[in-house]
C-alpha cells in the first residue's frame, strides 16, 4: 500500500473515531430512525452520527466485545437478543440515573440493558366485507358465524397464545397456562378445531396478500402492515383487543468508548417529539406516553401504544426457555407448506408427500419424495453409516468436507456447540444463496424441509440423507448472515 493510501486510511479512521455509530435494522426501520432520531440529534448536539444497518444477528458484535474493541455504540435489538445479550455481557448494564424517567414511558420500556424504542403488535385483522365484525379471537374460531378460511402464523410462538386466548384464558394467565403440559394440550386442542379452515402464513406480508385476494376473511397479522392511510388497506380493519405486543429497544454494546454520547442519543430519542416523528414515518407505537398526544387522533388510534388495554405482552423469557420444544411440537403437528418449483433444476424444491397449498387445500402425493441432483431424504432402514457434524459460532461445520459413495444413505448426527441457532441445509450453491438472501430480507420467516435440520444452542439432532448422483453436494447454514460468514461445506459423492 502506498504512503498516500495509508495517510487516507489513517485520516478516515481518525475522523470515524470521533463519531457515534448507531446500528439499526434495514428496511423502513432505518429510514424512519434516521429521520426521527439520527439527523435531529446530530443537529441539536453537533455530534456526528453514522447510521448503519444489520440483519439482527450478533455474531459480529460478539467478536467485537470479546476482542475489547466495539465500534458500534448504540444498537436496535429485539427483545430476545436484548435478554440474551444482557445475560452474556454483550450489552452495558444501564445506569438508572442516565436513562429516561420510567413515569414517561409505557410499562416494560425500561430493562436492565435496554430502553424501548417503539412497540409493535400482532393482532386480528379482518376484511370489512364481512357481514358482522369479529371482536375477539373467540370470534375468529367461530366458523358458523364467520364461515370461510382464516390465516394464522405457522409457528408455536404467537399462535399458541392466540389459541389460549380464544379458549377463554385471560391474558395475564396465558404464559402460566402454557408452561404446563395441560396448557400446551389445551392450545393444540383449540387449534385442531379450525385446522381444516386455516391457511398458514410464514412471512409478514402474506396476510395482506391473502386478504386482498379474498382467500381468507380474517388473519393474525403484524399491525405494521395494515396502516389505514395506505390505499391497499382500505378494506381491512384491526381488532386490538387481545392483541400481542412487544417492543424493540436501544442497547449499548459493552466497552464502547462512546458511552456518554450513547446515553445522550438514547435520552434524546426517548423524548416525545422525536418519537412522534417516528410514528409519522412508520406505524410503530411510541414508548413515550406523551408522544401520543402530539399525533393526529386518527393516527394515534391505530398504534399499538394506544391499545395496550386488554392486550398481551409477549413473554420473551418464556420463549427462550420453552420455545425450541414448543416449535418442534408445532412443526410435527402443523401441515408442511407446499413449495413451488421455479424450474426443473430447482434443487431447493422437494415434492412433499403431504402439504398445504396457497389456497389452504391439502395435497397428497401418491409417490415418494422426488430425488434431485443433491439426493433425497433417506430412511432409517437404509442407513449404511453415521457421520457426526458439529456447528459452532465461529461459523464453521466440523467436518466441512465429507466423502460418500453414490447410493449411500448417511445418518448425520448434528450438534450445535454455539450460543446461536445453527442449521444444516443441503442444496445447490445458487439455491442456497437465494434462500439465504430471502432469510435476510425476511428475518422472521420460518423455514423447514426434508433437506435440513435446525438446532437451537446446545441442541442435537439428526438428518438422514441418500446421495443418488455423483458430484458435489453443498451444505450451509442459512440463518441470517451465517452463509456469508463462511458457514458452508461440501459432500463429495464418488
Amino acid at each position: 500500500m502506498s504512503g498516500a493510501a495509508l495517510v487516507c486510511v489513517a485520516l478516515s479512521v481518525a475522523a470515524a473515531a470521533s463519531d457515534l455509530t448507531v446500528i439499526s435494522f434495514g428496511r423502513a426501520d432505518r429510514a424512519a430512525i434516521v429521520a426521527a432520531y439520527v439527523e435531529p440529534f446530530s443537529k441539536a448536539t453537533g455530534v456526528a452520527v453514522h447510521s448503519l444497518s444489520y440483519d439482527g444477528e450478533i455474531t459480529e458484535l460478539t467478536q467485537m466485545v470479546h476482542a475489547g474493541a466495539p465500534v458500534w455504540d448504540v444498537m436496535q435489538v429485539e427483545s430476545r437478543t436484548l435478554q440474551q445479550g444482557c445475560r452474556q455481557g454483550l450489552f452495558e448494564k444501564l445506569d438508572p440515573a442516565r436513562v429516561p424517567d420510567a413515569a414517561d414511558l409505557i410499562p416494560g420500556a425500561l430493562s436492565e440493558c435496554g430502553v424501548g424504542i417503539f412497540t409493535w403488535a400482532q393482532a386480528l385483522v379482518y376484511s370489512d366485507q364481512l357481514r358482522d365484525a369479529p371482536r375477539s379471537w373467540a370470534d375468529f374460531w367461530d366458523t358458523r358465524k364467520f364461515p370461510g378460511k382464516r390465516a394464522l402464523r405457522r409457528s408455536a410462538k404467537y399462535t399458541l397464545e392466540i389459541a389460549l386466548l380464544a379458549d377463554g384464558v385471560e391474558p395475564r394467565e396465558v404464559y402460566s397456562t402454557l408452561a404446563t403440559d395441560a396448557g400446551v394440550r389445551r392450545a393444540f386442542r383449540k387449534l385442531e378445531q379450525i385446522r381444516k379452515d386455516t391457511i398458514w402464513w410464514e412471512a409478514a406480508p402474506q396476510p395482506g396478500a391473502l386478504l386482498a385476494a379474498g382467500q381468507v376473511s380474517m388473519s393474525s397479522a403484524y399491525s405494521l402492515w395494515f396502516d389505514p392511510a395506505q390505499d391497499r388497506n382500505r378494506h381491512t380493519r384491526i381488532v386490538w383487543r387481545q392483541s400481542l405486543y412487544d417492543m424493540d429497544s436501544w442497547a449499548i454494546p459493552a466497552g464502547t468508548p462512546k458511552r456518554d454520547d450513547a446515553y445522550r442519543f438514547i435520552a434524546f430519542s426517548s423524548t416525545a417529539e422525536p418519537q412522534k416523528v417516528l410514528s409519522e414515518h412508520v406505524t410503530y407505537g411510541p414508548t413515550n406516553r406523551n408522544a401520543l398526544g402530539l399525533l393526529p387522533a386518527r393516527l394515534a388510534g391505530v398504534l399499538p401504544s394506544s391499545n395496550l388495554a386488554g392486550s398481551l405482552r409477549v413473554d420473551t423469557a418464556f420463549w427462550i426457555e420453552h420455545g425450541d420444544a414448543l416449535e418442534r411440537r408445532f412443526n410435527s403437528w402443523a401441515p408442511a407448506i407446499c413449495r413451488q418449483q421455479d424450474d426443473e433444476d430447482d434443487d431447493d424444491y422437494f415434492d412433499l408427500p403431504v402439504c398445504q397449498d396457497a389456497q389452504g387445500n391439502m395435497r397428497i402425493s401418491r409417490g415418494g419424495v422426488s430425488a434431485s441432483r443433491i439426493g433425497q431424504p433417506g430412511t432409517a432402514g437404509e442407513v449404511s453409516r453415521t457421520i457426526s457434524v458439529t456447528m459452532s459460532d465461529a461459523m464453521r461445520f466440523t467436518p466441512d468436507r465429507i466423502e460418500v459413495r453414490k447410493g449411500e444413505t448417511i445418518r448425520f448426527v448434528l450438534q450445535n456447540d454455539g450460543q446461536l441457532r445453527h442449521e444444516l441445509v443441503f442444496g445447490e450453491p445458487e439455491a442456497l444463496r437465494r434462500h439465504a438472501a430471502m432469510m435476510q430480507m425476511m428475518p422472521d420467516m420460518l423455514h423447514s424441509g426434508p433437506n435440513m435440520a435446525s438446532l437451537a444452542p446446545g441442541e442435537h439432532g439428526e438428518l438422514i440423507w441418500k446421495f443418488t448422483r455423483t458430484g458435489t453436494v453443498t451444505f450451509a447454514c442459512l440463518q441470517s448472515g451465517h452463509l456469508e460468514a463462511g458457514m458452508r461445506g461440501a459432500v463429495a459423492v464418488q
